[in-house]
């Protein structure tokens, strides 16, 4: 998705949307409310925003504006003013949306602009599914704040999916829904999957855990839809689902036959994710448009990771090299799933090292940092530096171009 891409106009910037600009005071007059919610800033943690973006999916249609403060007044987005900032703040936003909030809910981006503050209105469509998490957490919009939902309240919105007519959604859509569902938890099961030797230790191993679990919990979900008991999967899907929970709920102890069981059960759960992704989604073609999505997610990412490394190692220096490593992970993962998926424009070797870049900045956030004059800090720059000078290169016209001459010749 392109967000705010700025087209020269005499009006003005074309990123603009003139109609939310016009509304943009009257909504900050109204105030937070059951569909509209402020932030002055966009939150460094995914989960102060996936909460609030999986409220408003379980509840109704809602709309954050970022660049607001509490109290309706301007704060603006600093960062928004130029195509990078947008493109960033966008690519960080959408993986929240795929990474953090379950099921994944898409939204839409809009730009504003009140005097010379800039705000972006995050707008969150009701999903398509009764109830919405982020870290496993079911959240509802209740007035002007966003909260846990209660059991009974989960019962109840289940109940009332279940009492809708059946027959009303139409059963491509809902065919091409469970697909996409299907495509992002095995996509995620292979991922953390994939590196969980590399993830031995605390905190890193709980938190693929805690997410290898979630997957389990999303599968055992699409094991419930027509389209999975009518194909005959959702046996399949179940037993991924049993071997992620056997992972996620071991007791690990001293004796090395723990680990070993451990990442048995997981070692499982990828093996059957990657024959099921192999016969269902990697056979199916992508649309046009998908394959846009999935070369601006890589152009974007690309970007935002050049960025990084300009910043990186003023951000060592200052003592902000956690958040560096976060950063660099984030982006890593944005790019493993771009590599994940079936993309005829890209060949195996494009594919192979986009995966590897991926992964490398995708586990830096596991590197340790010693008491050792900085050697450490610096490891990490430097893996950032290198790694986006591999990118670049990579996803640079010219060799991509190369590259599609080589496999036609």
């Amino acid at each position: 998705m392109r967000c705010g891409r700025e087209v020269p106009d005499m009006a003005g910037p074309a990123w603009i949307d003139e109609a939310l600009s016009r509304d943009l005071p009257m909504l900050r007059d109204r105030g937070e409310g059951q569909d509209l919610e402020f932030m002055a800033r966009c939150p460094k943690n995914g989960h102060e925003l996936s909460r609030e973006i999986a409220a408003f999916a379980t509840s109704n249609p809602g709309t954050i504006l970022v660049g607001v403060a509490d109290d309706g007044s301007v704060a603006g987005l600093d960062e928004a003013r130029t195509q990078e900032g947008r493109d960033r703040l966008c690519s960080w936003i959408a993986s929240v949306c795929s990474g953090n909030v379950r099921p994944a809910i898409t939204p839409v981006f809009r730009f504003a602009r009140e005097g010379e503050a800039v705000v972006l209105a995050i707008e969150v469509p009701r999903g398509s599914q009764p109830v919405y998490y982020s870290r496993h957490t079911p959240y509802v919009r209740h007035v002007s704040s966003s909260r846990p939902a209660e059991p009974h309240e989960v019962v109840e919105l289940v109940g009332e999916f279940l009492a809708r007519d059946p027959l009303a959604p139409d059963t491509d859509e809902e065919g091409s829904r469970f697909l996409s569902s299907l495509a992002a938890t095995l996509i995620e099961i292979l991922i953390h999957g994939g590196e969980i030797e590399k993830r031995n230790v605390n905190p890193w191993l709980e938190l693929a855990r805690e997410r290898l679990g979630g997957a389990g919990d999303e599968l055992r979900r699409l094991a419930t839809e027509d389209r999975a008991v009518t194909d005959g999967l959702d046996g399949r899907l179940r037993s991924i689902a049993d071997k992620l929970d056997a992972a996620a709920t071991h007791r690990l102890t001293m004796d090395s036959n723990s680990w070993w069981t451990l990442s048995g059960h997981v070692a499982g759960a990828v093996k059957e994710a990657a024959l099921l992704k192999a016969e269902l989604v990697d056979s199916a073609p992508l649309s046009a448009e998908a394959r846009r999505d999935v070369d601006d997610m890589i152009t974007r990412s690309a970007r935002e990771l050049s960025d990084l490394d300009r910043r990186a190692q003023a951000m060592g220096n200052d003592g902000r090299v956690e958040e560096l490593q976060e950063r660099a992970s984030r982006i890593g993962y944005q790019l493993l799933v771009a590599g994940h998926y079936e993309n005829p424009d890209q060949d195996e070797e494009f594919v192979a090292r986009l995966r590897e870049i991926g992964r490398g900045l995708h586990l830096i956030e596991t590197e340790r940092l010693f008491m050792d004059g900085d050697r450490s800090m610096q490891r990490i720059v430097n893996a950032v530096h290198e790694f986006s000078g591999e990118l670049e290169c990579l996803v640079a016209p010219g060799t991509r171009r190369a590259r599609n001459e080589d496999r036609q010749g």
